[in-house]
């Protein structure tokens, strides 16, 4: 193995030889030619690329296709690799000064991280394997830190979550700090991290005389209830209380709406609640407050199909076919990826592609990733004939739900794509769920097709039993 003396002894001959040809060379093309020298250093390399460039910049020299000529390209590699080794060196050696703090101070760097808002990957992952590591028990207020630092720069680490749940379990349910509470509750949330022995945990907190939560808090907690889908038999006893003072006139326009849009999720909305929302006084005054972004468009003709299809008492205005809310949904690259592949697939499982629809408007505030239909002589029905095969066809749709569509921690839907499909059972439509661990645009065509087929069996099988 080479000693360090000698390398530098190694290097420094390297080094005089491109100086003395370096000063020898009389034109463009014999600087690129020390291109090829052995053990060039990017430090060389970048003063070689200096001069031709300069050299031709001036006019002292002409050279065509210089971007394109092989010596001038190896130059750019060398410099870009020694740039390279320089910065991973140097994020070696702050990684490896961090990871000596104690764990208080490591906390407080993936705060300051947060007030930055640098997500700095590499550090966030070594300071998170740290805190684990040293298994120090994190309190109540060093949790909700951690939580919302995670939340705000999207870090949702498992392992650390996992961490920092399981000291939860310990002081939760003893916290009397409101705010504290709720802030670790709503970081959960955001995170989609679904961990129900915490927030049965914290529901314990609600009832307490000595913990001060006001109406936005509980509406918060409803809030983030509603996104993990939460619903144990504590957290229905505080949803139950929750409804009994839950009003218009306690907050605003946009948190009714959020508030009355979650209690849908939770299956806890009552008619009156939907009511409040879809009367036009309403409608107009939420217009009017310039605060309506697509989501809570959405979330309004979430709440009109919950009206429609779900509350079977309810007698009170719907929004109208023309709608101004009826806007088109565009999907995100990353979901018309799953389209494309799920397309693929059906193609080579029905008849054509004439045999259904891909990114079907539900008229409920989503897409159905796909649909098609079956007659009640089982046999597929072409798109051009829906409108006249109306009667007694059996109508399938089919969700890919991605990773973004499951919480952290316990398998479950978040609680939007949960209430799309109880929307479309309702409104008359079997269901195909897919996951995007059984079903990838990645995994060669026979092997979705297999799959798909088995899924499309099932619901047949399914269909049959109801029947029978």
């Amino acid at each position: 193995m080479e000693g360090r003396g000698t390398r530098k002894k190694r290097l420094n001959e390297n080094n005089t030889v491109f100086v003395k040809q370096f000063q020898a060379a009389k034109s463009v093309n014999d600087l690129l030619d020390l291109a090829v020298l052995p053990n060039l250093s990017s430090i060389n390399a970048l003063k070689l690329i200096s001069s031709i460039t300069k050299q031709i910049n001036s006019g002292k020299s002409q050279m065509q296709n210089l971007e394109t000529d092989e010596r001038f390209i190896h130059l750019r590699k060398i410099v870009q690799s020694g740039e390279e080794s320089k910065s991973q060196e140097a994020l070696s050696h702050k990684l490896l000064k961090y990871s000596q703090l104690s764990t208080p101070a490591m906390i407080a760097v993936i705060a300051s991280l947060r007030e930055q808002g640098k997500r700095n990957t590499p550090l966030l992952k070594m300071l998170s394997y740290n805190i684990v590591k040293y298994n120090t028990a994190l309190d109540l207020k060093q949790c909700a830190t951690l939580l919302y630092s995670m939340a705000v720069l999207n870090f949702p680490d498992k392992v650390l979550l996992e961490k920092i749940t399981s000291d939860l379990l310990v002081c939760a349910s003893q916290s009397n700090n409101a705010a504290i509470n709720k802030s670790i509750i709503t970081s959960l949330g955001f995170l989609r991290y679904k961990n129900e022995d915490v927030l049965d945990a914290f529901c314990d907190t609600f009832f307490k005389k000595s913990v001060n939560y006001d109406f936005l808090d509980y509406s918060s907690i409803i809030q983030t209830f509603a996104a993990l889908r939460y619903k144990s038999q504590k957290a229905n006893s505080f949803i139950e209380k929750f409804i009994e003072y839950a009003s218009p006139l306690e907050t605003t326009l946009i948190e009714w709406l959020d508030i009355v849009w979650s209690l849908a999720v939770l299956d806890a909305v009552k008619s009156q609640h939907v009511k409040s929302v879809l009367e036009p006084t309403f409608l107009e005054k939420l217009n009017n407050s310039n605060l309506l972004n697509i989501s809570k468009i959405l979330k309004i003709l979430n709440i009109n199909a919950v009206a429609q299809f779900v509350l079977k008492d309810y007698e009170g205005p719907f929004l109208s076919e023309d709608s101004e809310y009826n806007i088109s949904i565009v999907r995100s690259k990353e979901k018309q990826v799953y389209i494309n592949a799920l397309s693929e697939a059906l193609t080579e499982i029905l008849p054509s592609s004439s045999y259904f629809k891909t990114n079907v408007n539900a008229n409920m505030g989503f897409l159905l990733d796909a649909e098609y239909r079956v007659n009640d002589q089982h046999k597929i029905v072409k798109v051009e004939e829906w409108n006249e095969q109306s009667n007694n066809v059996q109508r399938i749709a089919i969700l890919v739900h991605d990773y973004h569509a499951y919480c952290i921690g316990q398998n479950d839907l978040v609680g939007s794509v949960y209430l799309y499909t109880q929307l479309l059972k309702a409104k008359g439509y079997d269901l195909i769920s897919i996951s995007y661990e059984n079903f990838s645009a990645q995994d060669n065509i026979k092997k979705r097709v297999n799959y798909l087929k088995q899924c499309i069996n099932n619901v047949q099988e399914i269909k049959s039993v109801k029947q029978t």
